[in-house]
């Protein structure tokens, strides 16, 4: 090996060191996320589901699976949802983690794939309620009247899409937990409870609703 080559090979391992060493540097020093709004959701989304359910039952949590590399706002919604029901007396969770790629989220919009939702359901008969954090599934109408018969209570976290007042008004969807699409009105006063922060971020619709919805 001429000297030329050494030395260009030991510099190449020297600025690779060097960038590696900013890289962990930095990244000790970037912002970490706020998960405070995702612990919100998934608290109160647990507390309407319990009311949805009455005094006891078994909820089906059904959310992306991403991974090894998991979704921090996901598993903070999971915590926080199943850390709520945990203090209410006589109800469960269980979780059904759908694989799904960027391909695939791209064909169904965003939503879960009718065959693994439909799929999970049916592994978890005894399920009183199913959780959604996907977009709704494109049902075909004898997928929704086996729905609607199974008499499970379903709600879904995702943002507003067309066609749910319409499966709010059939009631294929009991319960609609959603962004808020208005901001806050000038003046209004840091939230303090629970509540309060979730309703200064989030809204919720049920079949009841559907009058005020476009």
């Amino acid at each position: 090996m001429n000297t030329g080559t050494k030395n260009f090979m030991v510099g190449s391992v020297a600025v690779c060191a060097a960038v590696v060493a900013l890289y962990f540097a930095f990244a000790d020093r970037s912002p970490k996320l706020n998960l405070d709004p995702y612990d919100v959701l998934g608290a109160v989304t647990a507390e309407e589901t319990a009311k949805l359910l009455g005094n006891k039952g078994l909820v089906l949590l059904i959310v992306r699976d991403t991974g090894p590399n998991k979704n921090p706002s996901v598993e903070a919604e999971l915590k926080a949802f199943q850390e709520t029901l945990k203090k209410r007396p006589g109800f469960g969770a269980v979780i059904e983690r759908i694989p799904l790629t960027p391909m695939m989220m791209m064909a169904t919009g965003g939503g879960a794939p009718p065959d693994e939702f439909l799929k999970a359901i049916q592994t978890h008969a005894n399920a009183g309620a199913v959780v959604l954090f996907f977009g709704f599934p494109q049902l075909t109408e004898p997928e929704l009247q086996t729905l609607k018969q199974s008499g499970v209570k379903i709600v879904v976290v995702s943002s507003f899409r067309t066609g749910y007042k319409q499966l709010l008004e059939r009631q294929a969807i009991h319960l609609a937990v959603v962004p808020r699409s208005d901001a806050p009105p000038p003046g209004t006063q840091t939230p303090r409870t629970l509540r309060e922060r979730f309703d200064q971020l989030y809204t919720t619709f049920t079949p009841a609703d559907t009058a005020r919805l476009p």
